[in-house]
């Protein structure tokens, strides 16, 4: 019989960081001049097309992420590890590192399931450290593969699982999300929080357990 654990699952953008990872690793790019102007500005259109519902997630992620391919190999692993040291790891919450520290001290293994990109989200999981990532693939060409988003999070999750050969005990589990595409993953658990949750997931699941986390507080 499989040995059951608990876990506890942490989505990224708008959880561990205030804002989004991806606008910010663009315009990372184009302070280091890796991205030339039009692309860039192609880049912020395809964002807010996606944001007025006009443009998808994976084309717009992919108008973000085209230039990495002019790029040789060695360029983007540097440019996908320094955006994390010097963009992300820094914008992390106080109260998310002592989350994290409160978990595995508890016994439970930690995972970052996420929409971002798993160019530079296996540094930032690495760096946190997470047991595992689920984020969002990029195919051998450098397009997008399916959105880790909404039902995709703990579809990821139980196919992590059955790949593992591992059996989670969800109601003995932890998840963290902010927004309503996070509500999936949520409940698969037996204990969900929203944390600096948005209306539209605070009027989804109103008796849900909230916490406010922010870059001053060292609270958990």
């Amino acid at each position: 019989m499989k040995e059951m654990r608990s876990f506890a699952f942490f989505d990224f953008d708008g959880t561990l960081i205030p804002g989004y990872s991806i606008a910010a690793f663009v315009g990372y790019a184009r302070k280091r001049s890796l991205i030339p102007r039009w692309a860039f500005f192609r880049a912020l259109l395809a964002a807010a097309g996606y944001v007025l519902g006009l443009v998808s997630a994976a084309d717009s992620k992919n108008a973000a992420l085209r230039f990495r391919m002019k790029l040789s190999s060695a360029d983007r692993d540097a440019l996908d590890r320094d955006f994390v040291r010097d963009c992300l790891l820094p914008r992390v919450y106080p109260q998310a590192k002592a989350c994290l520290d409160f978990h595995r001290q508890a016994g439970r293994e930690t995972v970052l399931v996420t929409a971002s990109t798993e160019n530079y989200m296996r540094f930032a999981a690495e760096a946190l450290g997470f047991s595992a990532l689920l984020a969002t693939p990029l195919n051998p060409e450098g397009t997008v593969g399916e959105n880790c988003k909404g039902e995709e999070k703990p579809r990821r999750i139980r196919e992590w699982l059955r790949e593992q050969g591992r059996e989670a005990d969800f109601a003995a589990s932890f998840a963290y999300g902010d927004s309503k595409s996070d509500l999936p993953m949520l409940l698969l658990c037996g204990h969900p929080v929203q944390v600096n949750p948005k209306k539209a997931l605070r009027k989804a699941a109103p008796d849900m357990e909230m916490v406010r986390w922010d870059v001053e507080d060292g609270t958990l």
